[in-house]
């Protein structure tokens, strides 16, 4: 029987995430995949759980071992796989529509046909096409309602950082493999290097339906605390400041995961960096710091939308986008010019340094 779908998940130690997916997938409908577990040395029960499920499943899956590295094994994971679409799923995600990944799969043959026959695309390109799904957060509180409903709506549109691994990856093998899988020369962001090829080279689309992912990081670290870190991690890796990475990963396995995240260790790291290169370089990496804000400053005005949307009752990714549409009408085509990214370079240098003075070194208790 023909497969439709690859579906690649990179694991490490994933037991307690890994069966729940596994159970996921099994109940889709409408739909012939392939499940390859991509694992970088798992020391848990994580293999007998996986052998476990397929001595109960119809599902063919295999356990390729891999080099350990997120990036390194999703790309193993594609390289053994035997269907034209590959899916990449993290561990820790949910599937809860038995129908998710047929639906996705008419949806995306759709749009390569269409391209196919309208003529807006060239047969050679109408396969340049990526897809992401939505996200829904599994949250154990009701706190930071509008922030948590502002993420999942971002998460449905087709904008420069705002689709991660987390949303899942469609993506057919031809074209996969022309932007040279996965990039392994560093080992974090490789969905974000992955995605902003996508952007310049083809076209990305929505996926219907929903991804479900826990919410534990931000409800244990803190939900500011952790977007701010993410907002650094972004930018860097942007900007090409590639020693942030090695640094921040010391500091990250330093600090206990049960309790809020720390900044000030990382705001001090940052500002030994940034001046370590003198007061040109400082002001080089400020400045393109600031451009990197400019471009990602839409997202101030689709907040207002975001917030009067929840308001209204409209589920997250629905409704106006009124203060975004004026926003990149009136105010965009001024603060993209040189003067405007100078301007919010050094508001962006105010704010790091205030965080910086006022961040504290100990969790509260």
């Amino acid at each position: 029987m023909d497969t439709d779908l690859s579906v690649i998940i990179p694991c490490l130690n994933e037991q307690d995430t890994l069966p729940t997916l596994l159970e996921d997938l099994k109940k889709q409908q409408g739909i012939r995949l392939e499940l390859i577990i991509a694992d970088g040395g798992s020391s848990d029960n994580t293999l007998n759980l996986i052998n476990n499920f397929t001595q109960q499943s119809h599902l063919p899956v295999r356990v390729i071992n891999s080099p350990k590295g997120r990036a390194t094994q999703m790309n193993h994971g594609a390289k053994n796989a035997k269907t034209n679409d590959f899916l990449f799923l993290h561990a820790d995600s949910r599937l809860k529509e038995s129908n998710l990944l047929a639906t996705a799969l008419e949806c995306i043959s759709g749009f390569r046909c269409g391209f196919r026959d309208s003529g807006f695309r060239d047969t050679q390109n109408s396969d340049k096409l990526a897809g992401h799904f939505g996200l829904k957060f599994l949250r154990t509180n009701n706190d930071n309602p509008a922030a948590f409903y502002f993420y999942e709506s971002k998460t449905r549109l087709n904008r420069l950082d705002s689709i991660n691994g987390d949303q899942g990856l469609w993506i057919s093998r031809d074209y996969f493999n022309s932007l040279n899988q996965f990039d392994e020369s560093l080992s974090y962001m490789e969905d974000a290097r992955l995605a902003r090829k996508i952007f310049t080279t083809g076209t990305w689309i929505t996926l219907p339906g929903y991804i479900h992912t826990s919410a534990r990081r931000f409800e244990v670290e803190g939900l500011k605390e952790r977007q701010i870190l993410n907002s650094f991690l972004c930018n860097f890796d942007h900007i090409g400041l590639h020693e942030f990475f090695d640094l921040a990963s010391d500091i990250y396995r330093t600090q206990s995961h049960t309790h809020k995240l720390i900044l000030k260790p990382y705001l001090l790291m940052i500002h030994k960096i940034v001046f370590a290169r003198g007061l040109l370089g400082a002001c080089k990496i400020w400045y393109r710091t600031g451009a990197y804000v400019v471009e990602n400053a839409w997202q101030l005005a689709y907040s207002l939308d975001c917030r009067n949307n929840q308001r209204n009752g409209f589920e997250p990714g629905e409704g106006s986008q009124k203060n975004l549409i004026a926003y990149e009408k009136w105010i965009a085509p001024i603060i993209t010019l040189s003067p405007g990214k100078m301007i919010t370079a050094v508001l962006t240098f105010l704010w790091f340094n205030y965080l910086l003075l006022t961040s504290p070194s100990e969790p509260k208790t």
